[in-house]
């Protein structure tokens, strides 16, 4: 288990996390940039001051990555529960120009026009040369750009031997030059495509802003609606719809669900502590993906008399149970009416 704080430079804002690991990659990086807040050390809290509520955290906002059994002996007062991650997955259709329908015809035209201009062009391939070029000038650049330290990459044996061994590579070709690509692995007899690693060549922003990377989806698409695949697993994302690739993985309307693995029963545990300006600024910048009592997704927002929902984060759609809009005078009751201090 690990336990981090962050905090604004003013001390205006700050939030705990503590529980799984893997949280600090998942979880915590989000509402982190939020909240504009950078690391510092904490003092651990016991799991009885959690459950018990008989001492602050030290944040305004904590958060606990925890089981689901554990969940239910956690104070309910102003909290908010999370499944840990979300998986999307896309239903196949062998007629591909449906399936391009989904998206808006603008960003279909868009698409068009970038491919032509860009001479786009997937190329497939299970070379294990080919995978070493992947890996080392695609996918690890990418996730030292977006991660940094806080990687969160598939270790290189893992990805040859459980992915490409099962699975390919499909690359975005300019010309002659790939200038993305995706590691793919194929479960359930070909009929179900896994979307596993991503990268863009060398790291290089350019391939992000001429839409390279929208090209391996939409590419990634064609192959399966050409070769008898029913379903694509856009791979799991974290509980937050804000993040920019959440929304473009929406735009195709894939089914939000719970994952099949060892996430499925872990969830995030969210209390606020405090009800301060700071604070209403976060909740209300940050809308989250929440699981009910009954284990349904539930898409959940924030408003008050001054502040709007984010109405322009867009979290609905196939798996989503409902859509809620908390309002933060009520939900916030009880709260301190100062920033919580270590």
């Amino acid at each position: 288990m690990v336990d981090q704080r962050l905090a604004a430079e003013d001390g205006s804002l700050s939030l705990r996390y503590q529980g799984f690991p893997e949280g600090l990659k998942y979880i915590v990086p989000y509402p982190g940039e939020q909240g504009d807040l950078v690391a510092e050390p904490a003092r651990r809290t016991g799991w009885r001051t959690i459950r018990d509520g008989v001492a602050e955290p030290g944040a305004d906002v904590l958060l606990v990555g925890c089981s689901t059994s554990r969940i239910r002996r956690l104070p309910p007062q102003r909290s908010l529960v999370l499944p840990f991650r979300v998986n999307l997955l896309l239903d196949v259709s062998d007629d591909i120009d449906a399936m391009y329908r989904r998206v808006s015809r603008r960003q279909r035209r868009e698409f068009a026009a970038s491919r032509r201009k860009h001479e786009w062009a997937g190329e497939i391939s299970r070379d294990e040369a080919d995978f070493a070029f992947f890996y080392e000038r695609m996918h690890l650049p990418v996730m030292a750009v977006r991660h940094g330290g806080q990687t969160r990459s598939t270790d290189r044996d893992v990805a040859l031997h459980c992915l490409l061994r099962k699975g390919f590579l499909l690359f975005v070709t300019e010309g002659e030059k790939r200038v993305a690509g995706v590691l793919c692995r194929l479960d359930d007899r070909g009929r179900t495509l896994r979307m596993r690693l991503l990268g863009v060549l060398d790291g290089d922003e350019t391939h992000y802003r001429s839409g390279a990377v929208k090209a391996v989806y939409y590419l990634t698409m064609e192959w399966a609606a050409a070769n008898g695949v029913s379903r694509i697993d856009f791979a799991g994302a974290d509980p937050f719809p804000g993040r920019g690739v959440y929304q473009f993985k929406a735009r195709f309307h894939p089914i939000t669900t719970l994952p099949t693995d060892h996430y499925r029963e872990r969830r995030v545990y969210v209390r606020i502590e405090a009800d301060t300006p700071r604070v209403r600024d976060f909740l209300v910048a940050t809308p989250m993906i929440t699981v009910d009592g009954s284990g349904r997704l539930v898409a959940t927002y924030f408003r008050d008399a001054v502040r709007r929902e984010r109405t322009d984060i867009a979290a609905e759609g196939p798996g989503v149970h409902a859509t809620r809009v908390l309002d933060l005078d009520e939900f916030l009751v009880g709260a301190q009416r100062t920033p919580t201090r270590r």
